[in-house]
């Protein structure tokens, strides 16, 4: 009995994983179950049994993972930055290999996903909520540790997650890694002032 759970449980996260990828590449609206089922060789049925809400549990549940991911990846890039510049550039810097390493197929993993189910699923929405939330605490949390004060931490940590998600989509609109570039230096500016 306790290696069908284990079974299950590897199931469910790998369906998770798979569900989180073809979020960012492709969108809520077009990304469908019967698509997900083939990817993860799952019958419809079975996706349901391991998600009983839907393809809406679904997807709170694959931005959660890819929210928690890409924090994961800031925190270990933040801490072995030698100050709050170096650690912005290199967050600027990560995000645009990711994205040009994917041919500009991939961009943030929570935005598209984010703008189509902002009025249409309140547990997707909520999810995405969550995400831009921890990241934004993320560095203002670092900021603050920096020697930032708190009030001015949060306006930067705000600033600079605007910064990067509107150059993220620029920058796979233009299939150009300028836009990144060009953002990360006015980050720089505003951690300066």
């Amino acid at each position: 009995m306790g290696f069908v759970g284990k079974k299950g449980s590897v199931t469910k996260q790998r369906i998770i994983e798979v569900m989180a990828g073809l979020l960012e590449e492709n969108g809520y609206e077009a990304t469908g179950l019967s698509e997900l089922g083939k990817e993860t060789d799952t019958p419809k049925g079975s996706l349901y049994f391991h998600f009983p809400g839907g393809k809406d549990e679904l997807t709170s549940l694959a931005i959660l993972h890819s929210g928690e991911q890409l924090n994961e990846f800031f925190n270990l890039v933040l801490s072995k930055s030698e100050s709050p510049t170096h650690a912005i550039k290199q967050v600027f810097s990560a995000l645009e290999d990711r994205i040009v390493s994917s041919q500009y197929r991939k961009g943030c993993p929570i935005a598209t996903t984010a703008m189509e189910s902002a009025n249409q699923s309140i547990l997707v929405a909520n999810a995405c909520k969550e995400v831009y939330a921890l990241w934004s605490k993320t560095i203002e949390s670092y900021l603050v540790q920096n020697g930032y004060n708190s009030r001015v931490a949060k306006t930067l940590s705000v600033s600079i997650l605007s910064l990067w998600e509107g150059a993220l989509l620029l920058s796979k609109i233009q299939k150009s890694a300028e836009p990144l570039r060009l953002a990360q230096k006015t980050a720089d500016l505003l951690l300066k002032t």
